[in-house]
């Protein structure tokens, strides 16, 4: 496992490119990985969670129950679970850094309808994850964040890179 400094978003490649990295802490990458099986065959949805503001680490998920008439080939948050969730994230004192979905038997691109419900409903500040379980032991994982924010500009996604790191190297932001 690769590990870089826990609190990073942002890497400057050797060409001087900035290139988007997002750092989720191990513990909840297994736990991302053990809900996205659970639901399987239905495609898993629900947030992703950090303490602290943009760009901490994100060190929790919380699902939410997929309430799509077709959970196997589509999802969206039940309304109630989506309001429990968010309700138990502000009371905490936490902030939602993103969302995922898994593709149960797809890759882990973002299709028509995810284009489309970001569009409607996302936002530049989140982190948009699709879990892959077409090989269900190895899932594949990509994160996209939106690009534009001023009013009326096109919103293209972008892949990020994720890195995993140790819990403890998350709490205490060690530079490992």
């Amino acid at each position: 496992m690769t590990r870089t400094r826990a609190c990073a978003i942002l890497r400057v490649t050797f060409d001087g490119r900035e290139e988007a990295m997002i750092v989720i802490a191990s513990e909840a990458y297994e736990q991302l990985m053990e809900a996205c099986r659970t639901a399987y065959p239905a495609e898993a949805c629900g947030l992703l969670i950090a303490a602290g503001g943009p760009g901490g680490p994100i060190d929790r998920i919380r699902p939410v129950r997929n309430a799509h008439p077709r959970p196997e080939s589509g999802y969206r948050f039940d309304p109630a679970d989506w309001v429990r969730a968010w309700t138990e994230t502000r009371q905490s004192r936490r902030r939602i850094a993103g969302f995922y979905h898994s593709h149960p038997h797809g890759a882990p691109v973002l299709s028509a309808a995810d284009l489309a419900g970001w569009r409607q409903f996302g936002s530049p500040d989140f982190t948009y994850w699709i879990i892959s379980l077409r090989d269900f032991e190895q899932p594949e994982t990509a994160a996209y964040r939106m690009q534009g924010s001023v009013p009326d500009a096109p919103l293209m996604p972008a892949e990020i890179r994720i890195q995993i790191a140790e819990r403890h190297d998350v709490a205490r932001r060690d530079s490992v």
